[in-house]
């Protein structure tokens, strides 16, 4: 079969530029270490490649998510743990205030460390997070919670929230999210205004831990003069262990929240590593077996290019 000049020319061009293509992908390869570069490297591995990247994006995101959330709930775990700390405090001296002997000068210097000890406690449940929004507001984030004021007439310790029920939620996936506080109405109660008057019952549930701390700081004004002044120290330290519960209570549920956001961060990392490995075995480049491709893909052109010219060059001038 006689083949003309011109095929032989199409023919060698197109063998150029096959071998110039593929030494150029395998240049490409070399230089970013990477086996798919394009969809048509590999369009199977390429398209599951993108499958592969979507899903890791997205447990990337959940992740990020789990362990903003885990932090939120730390903080806040980290204020109730002292919240506990600081109602115990109280809670020893109404148990030393319970004392029969101590005089006018003892129940002053007790009332003057507790009421230094409330200002802390209303400090911590007026906390803020690392954005400066208030955490035991409810989703009322821009003020502080709680308001407190030492009156000149009974009840002097005046104590009231002024947030809302709701609570502070993070979205940890497309379908959950979580709750990361508990509003202060819940953990600490409403305010320190007595039920009724003592010693009939001056707290109510839900506001123990306020009301009893006003409970207190009246019984210690009055002194024992008051009749009532050992009832309503008891009925104080009572109202202290109901609201140490109340808290305590609050800090149970964050940390079963906080169990669940650890969970999720673990199975996060555990498919990173998942997805990592999967994206390497499609995507990375078998170094030595390219370095050897490239080498043989190179001298094949250079072959190509030679017989090309010589070819080019051919005349029937040559053989006369």
């Amino acid at each position: 079969m006689r083949v003309s000049s011109n095929t032989q020319y199409i023919m060698g061009t197109y063998n150029l530029q096959s071998k110039g293509s593929q030494l150029n992908r395998l240049n490409e390869q070399l230089s970013t270490l990477k086996r798919i570069n394009r969809a048509s490297d590999d369009p199977v591995a390429a398209a599951t490649l993108v499958d592969i990247n979507q899903s890791k994006s997205m447990n990337t995101q959940q992740s990020s998510n789990a362990k903003a959330a885990a932090s939120q709930l730390a903080i806040t775990d980290t204020i109730l743990g002292n919240v506990s700390n600081t109602i115990i405090s109280i809670k020893t001296l109404a148990v030393q205030a319970g004392n029969t002997v101590l005089t006018n000068e003892d129940r002053q210097a007790i009332q003057n460390e507790m009421r230094e000890k409330v200002k802390e406690l209303v400090s911590l449940a007026n906390s803020t997070d690392g954005a400066s929004n208030y955490i035991f507001g409810g989703t009322d984030k821009s003020k502080p919670p709680f308001t407190m004021a030492v009156q000149a007439t009974p009840p002097q310790l005046n104590i009231n929230y002024q947030g809302n029920d709701q609570r502070q939620y993070m979205a940890i996936s497309s379908s959950r999210e979580i709750a990361v506080t508990e509003p202060g109405s819940v953990v600490f109660g409403r305010t320190s205004t007595p039920a009724g008057p003592a010693p009939a019952g001056p707290t109510a549930a839900g506001n123990e831990l306020w009301q009893s701390l006003s409970v207190f700081d009246e019984a210690l004004s009055a002194g024992s003069v008051d009749p009532n002044y050992a009832t309503n120290i008891a009925t104080a330290i009572q109202g202290l262990d109901d609201g140490l519960s109340q808290v305590l209570a609050s800090r149970a549920s964050l940390g079963s929240r906080m169990q669940e956001t650890d969970s999720l961060i673990e199975m996060g990392d555990a498919l990173s590593v998942q997805y990592a490995s999967q994206i390497s075995n499609l995507e990375d480049l078998d170094l030595a077996k390219a370095v050897s491709d490239f080498e043989m893909a190179r001298t094949a052109l250079e072959v190509t290019q030679k017989t090309f010219s010589q070819v080019k060059s051919l005349s029937l001038f040559n053989y006369l």
